[in-house]
């Protein structure tokens, strides 16, 4: 099993997101231990349905798009992804709940256990 950590960012998508507000840290940190990163994200994904009511589609795993950072070296690595998610809203000019969409900027960590 691996541990990994899950570092998540929230904003509404760019086409939403002047109706539409979502507070940047609504998920914020979750650790999941997993036999690999793919069950990881599977798990990660039903836990942020289960504790933030955001939906994160099998699709939407498949079409995540890698995060970058740039370091102090000039060099490029990737630290996560970002995924599309959706959860309802109230529209309060309609008076009626409206699925939006929002992505999750989320940075991976990875922890090795030492050995007993």
């Amino acid at each position: 099993m691996e541990k990994y950590l899950f570092k998540t960012q929230t904003s509404m998508k760019d086409y939403n997101c002047d109706k539409w507000w979502i507070s940047c840290d609504y998920v914020g940190q979750i650790e999941i231990e997993a036999i690999s990163l793919k069950d990881a994200l599977e798990k990660y994904a039903q836990i942020v349905e289960e504790k933030h009511c955001i939906g994160i589609s099998k699709n939407a795993l498949k079409t995540k798009r890698p995060m970058f950072i740039d370091t102090k070296d000039g060099r490029t690595i990737q630290t996560g992804y970002v995924i599309t998610g959706s959860s309802i809203f109230h529209d309060d000019e309609a008076r009626k709940w409206t699925t939006q969409y929002i992505d999750l900027w989320v940075e991976i960590l990875k922890f090795e256990y030492a050995a007993a």
